[in-house]
């Protein structure tokens, strides 16, 4: 059964600060592409349900992992004082992989204690938990095999190669056949949610307009037209920068310390420490300075109550009443003013290109999204274009890759980020390469390490879209293999694979047996872009 096609689209959205699954079959998708179906995870506060659940998870002593979401969070906090120093607490750690250049399987991580596992088994463990959490869940209803399932894992746009390709080796390694597993680029995914549960008139033929993803960890801005066939056409490479919900979290705690001092703060439990966050996040989510000019109200512990009369600083512009804290609504607003002012100046310069001049729409998504700080600045900076904010902003990117499981060739066209290519030898030129690239090899002079671009960045390319083969030789008469080292650089043009920027993505062996012809043998790579991933292939261009 084709991709397309299959059963069952499962999507997990493996967020930095939050995670969770969407899902629909494909006779529901054909008939109707808003239905997507979500799990609601108990919050444990009330009746209250969400569509996501904390991105932590608690392993043991062992490092064996014990438990994921708010059970790890509850589990972590009632843990006697010397388990919690011998048990493994990770949370909001997927940003460690953004723009990590020496990322790799056996990169470490540390938890909240500072203690470190590999990153592998961190991030499997979490992928593992929600694939198993959703087959438990779809037993109740019905039963579908394996091989009907069509994985898809959300990754950030602005990600590099090498952690999309964390990601996916991740996903792997939690049971997830790579051949049925698709990565989905977080606001390409939101893109096509907006599309499809928005009147079409809204995306007429040659329309172009912007998503803007403001997630907890990171904010990825894409921009795309409508082609007349329906399709989505890439005109902005993806960009952003590590500016979400989280730094709202920072501003609110550096608050905290100034108020009662680090000493207060460290006194409080890890079960307080959690319920401030909560009740925190409560009031993130629900703060509006534009219709109340009210205080917002947190709970604090005894020991920071305590403490208040003891400090120096801000604590004089905050209240007291009985265990709860009263910040003013404008020290409230202050808390989202980094992000709010990268998020505007970030998509002001974006839509001062020439590529933006028709462009009159701009969809906020993610979780920050919610904000009415966010929504106000947007609106204030750009009172010419209609800024929409996505109904269910914080399931956009979730349910928008169910979309993409059953159709990935609704992106028709992307921009490649990087200059793609291979580190090869040539022909040494005393004029023009330097000289401690000489290599002396069976009494001819080659140059190592040039740059072979095969693709260069800002090229707009079909999805699936394949390059023309580029052909390579052997250096050594009886070499049985050749090694294909494919490396990208943000420049258009490197000249060396060591240029600055230039980073190695892999390596392709290609067995080469046949020695008759000694170094007159050809080895043939091309590359095929418009996917979310990079593909290679290299074949021996004498056997095909």
């Amino acid at each position: 059964m084709a991709s397309a096609q299959k059963l069952l689209v499962v999507a997990i959205d493996f967020g930095t600060t939050y995670s969770g699954y969407a899902f629909s079959f494909y006779h529901e998708y054909k008939s109707n592409k808003k239905k997507v179906r979500t799990y609601l995870w108990p919050t444990g506060i009330g009746l209250e349900q969400s569509t996501k659940a904390p991105t932590s998870i608690l392993f043991d002593s062992r490092q064996k992992f014990h438990s994921f979401g708010y059970q790890a969070e509850d589990t972590y906090t009632r843990l006697p004082d010397d388990h919690q120093k011998q048990w493994y607490y990770f949370k909001r750690f997927k940003m460690t992989l953004f723009k990590n250049e020496n990322l790799n399987e056996m990169t470490r991580i540390k938890d909240v204690t500072g203690r470190e596992m590999r990153a592998m088994d961190v991030f499997s463990a979490g992928i593992n938990y929600l694939r198993d959490h959703f087959h438990e869940m779809l037993q109740e209803r019905s039963i579908v095999e394996e091989e009907d399932i069509q994985w898809v894992l959300t990754v950030p746009a602005i990600w590099n190669d090498a952690a999309k390709q964390f990601m996916r080796k991740a996903a792997v390694k939690a049971g997830i056949n790579g051949d049925r597993l698709k990565l989905a680029l977080e606001p390409e995914a939101a893109a096509l949610y907006c599309k499809s549960n928005v009147r079409q008139e809204m995306f007429p033929i040659g329309h172009t307009f912007m998503i803007v993803d403001s997630g907890g960890g990171t904010v990825d801005v894409t921009a795309h037209k409508v082609r007349l066939s329906g399709k989505l056409q890439e005109v902005l490479p993806p960009s952003g920068g590590p500016w979400g919900g989280t730094k709202v979290d920072d501003a609110f705690q550096t608050f905290l310390v100034k108020v009662f001092g680090l000493a207060a703060i460290r006194k409080m439990s890890k079960a307080e420490n959690l319920q401030i966050e909560r009740e925190f996040e409560i009031v993130k989510r629900s703060f509006n300075p534009v219709a109340t000019m009210s205080a917002a109200n947190i709970w604090i512990p005894y020991c920071l109550r305590e403490s208040l009369g003891r400090t120096t600083g801000i604590q004089h512009s905050i209240k007291i009443r009985g265990d709860k804290m009263s910040i003013p609504h404008l020290t409230v607003a202050s808390f989202f003013d980094v992000p709010v002012q990268k998020i505007v100046n970030h998509v002001r310069e974006l839509m001062a290109k020439p590529e933006m001049a028709s462009t009159n729409n701009i969809y906020l998504v993610g979780g920050l999204s919610d904000s009415k700080l966010l929504q106000a600045a947007m609106k204030k900076a750009f009172p010419h274009i209609q800024v929409h904010i996505s109904v269910e902003a914080s399931s956009a990117v979730l349910k928008g890759a169910v979309i993409f499981g059953h159709d990935s060739d609704i992106i028709g066209w992307r921009i490649a980020p990087l200059t793609y290519g291979v580190s090869t030898y040539g022909s040494f030129d005393h004029n023009r390469h330097p000289r401690h690239k000489l290599t002396l090899i069976e009494g001819k002079e080659y140059c190592s390490g040039i740059f072979a671009k095969i693709i260069t960045n800002g090229t707009s390319m079909r999805n699936g879209q394949a390059t023309p083969y580029r052909q390579f030789s052997p250096i050594y008469q009886n070499q049985t293999s050749v090694s294909i080292e494919v490396t990208a650089s943000p420049s258009a043009s490197p000249s060396y694979a060591t240029d600055p920027g230039c980073r190695v993505l892999g390596t392709i062996l290609v067995r080469m047996p046949d020695l008759t012809r000694g170094t007159n043998r050809k080895v043939k790579v091309r590359m095929i872009m418009g996917g979310t991933e990079l593909k290679v292939e290299a074949v021996d261009g004498n056997t095909g």
